[in-house]
């Protein structure tokens, strides 16, 4: 595969990263110098894939919201990589954990989620990016209820549905989010795409209800009680967190139905 925009590293630049600064499900940050960070992927995580993140950062580089800014695509002797400036601040999740915050956390997750919807262009199409009916079409079809006759009906129906313009993040939930002065900055360029802001609110929704939060486990002791180890385990502070950002974003469980179902379809 023609990797085209990777930089091998010279003698100018660090060839072995830093401080681990958060674990993942497919990659690791870590220091890369002083002012950037260097996403390593794991080596079971698909190239292409690799690839997709890395024109996705690239394609809403230039756009008016706050996140990670996205340098270059590296290939290191510890994997495939992804090189971002540095951003200071304190992790959401650990905020969470820390504060035990959650509607403040969702007045922030809020905000940012904003700023991205309002996003909205054609020309990003040409730049590569998928749709959010593109992303709820393969992961139906790849998912182990693809047969269903409730997925094939929902299949039908999203055929029928009109597709937005807006940018949508696609991956938004607390550990894919630094709180900063400036603001909340997302993180993670894996799941961008162009649809309906209801379909990301969606999203964002399942994220945070129906599936563990990938930072959730880190440094976790079944014996030590303390926030950082319990995670948001407790699903009734979830449904909590939950409320809080529907009612933020100005949305209700019924308005999100229909995404939803699609979205669990594909699980």
């Amino acid at each position: 595969m023609d990797f085209h925009g990777i930089h091998l590293p010279d003698k100018n630049e660090p060839t072995t990263p830093g401080k681990k600064l958060s674990e993942g499900r497919n990659a690791n940050v870590y220091e890369w110098g002083d002012d950037r960070v260097i996403k390593l992927f794991k080596a079971s995580y698909p190239t292409d894939k690799v690839t997709e993140e890395y024109y996705n950062a690239l394609a809403v580089k230039r756009l008016d919201f706050k996140k990670a800014e996205v340098l270059e695509l590296k290939k290191t002797e510890f994997g495939f990589g992804i090189v971002f400036k540095k951003i200071t601040g304190e992790n959401m999740l650990d905020y969470i954990l820390r504060t035990g915050d959650l509607k403040g956390a969702a007045l922030q997750l809020t905000e940012l989620q904003k700023s991205i919807n309002r996003c909205k262009f054609d020309v990003l199409k040409a730049e590569g990016l998928d749709t959010a009916h593109g992303q709820l079409r393969k992961h139906m079809l790849a998912s182990k209820k693809a047969d269903s006759d409730a997925t094939k009906e929902m299949l039908r129906f999203l055929g029928t549905m009109k597709e937005g313009d807006s940018l949508c993040h696609g991956n938004l939930h607390p550990d894919n989010v630094m709180l900063t002065d400036d603001g909340p900055v997302a993180l993670s360029a894996s799941g961008y795409c162009l649809g309906f802001p209801l379909y990301d609110v969606a999203k964002t929704f399942f994220l945070i209800g129906y599936t563990q939060i990938p930072g959730e486990d880190r440094n976790k002791n079944e014996n030590c009680s303390c926030p950082t180890c319990r995670g948001i385990s407790n699903m009734e502070e979830r449904k909590e967190f939950g409320r809080y950002y529907l009612d933020a974003m100005g949305k209700t469980a019924t308005q999100i139905g229909g995404y939803l179902s699609m979205i669990i379809a594909g699980m």
